[in-house]
């Protein structure tokens, strides 16, 4: 009789804690844009990952110098690598950001769930599998898109074959590289619409882990 006037006392915590993780994977649920420079400080070129599932891995060859995450929160940790697709982690980060000052090879992105004492309800499995992205990467994905970087803002084409039209851009001259794009149907957007810091070699709009 006792144990069921327990787990009576304990039901609404229990629904609550699992209520803060159904909105904790809502919030970060969906995808992430990731981009990957060919210049420092997000600049240049870059093959773009738009809406990139969580629990996918990126390989980036050859390496570049810089590397950019957009659409992101603070529920949510992206992790860089170097030595080849997903090798050697090289940084963890929260939100929207821009990293240079090593030679990124692979990203991937999972869900952070916000460890409370609600949260001692639930199962240190649940938690841990949700924190630590140890299940690995689902699969490789492909780029789908092009961006340019025109030092006023990013031109953005969306396109599934995005690997060879970037091979094509990068032998458009820079001063037709815009009309080039225009005419395959990019879009564009003004760099006053991203707010970034300053933090050392890095652009970040929130703190590395």
């Amino acid at each position: 009789m006792e144990s069921m006037t327990n787990l009576r006392r304990r039901i609404p915590s229990i629904l609550l804690a699992a209520l803060v993780l159904a909105l904790s994977r809502l919030q970060a649920s969906g995808a992430v844009d990731i981009w990957f420079w060919s210049e420092a400080n997000c600049c240049g070129l870059s093959k773009g990952w738009l809406n990139f599932a969580e629990g996918s891995c990126i390989q980036v060859d050859p390496s570049t110098p810089s590397a950019q995450i957009s659409k992101s929160s603070t529920s949510i940790v992206t992790r860089l690598y170097t030595g080849g697709s997903c090798t050697t982690e090289v940084g963890r980060y929260n939100g929207d950001f821009c990293v240079s000052g090593n030679k990124f090879t692979g990203a991937r992105w999972n869900t952070i769930c916000q460890r409370s004492q609600v949260l001692d309800d639930v199962s240190d499995d649940k938690q841990l599998a949700s924190t630590n992205g140890s299940s690995g990467c689902k699969k490789l994905m492909d780029p789908n898109a092009v961006v340019y970087n025109s030092g006023e803002g990013n031109w953005v084409l969306m396109n599934d074959n995005a690997t060879e039209l970037y091979e094509q851009l990068t032998k458009v001259p820079d001063s037709e590289k815009v009309a080039w794009l225009t005419a395959q149907g990019a879009t564009y957007t003004s760099k006053t619409e991203e707010k970034l810091l300053v933090a050392g070699n890095s652009y970040v709009a929130t703190s590395s882990i």
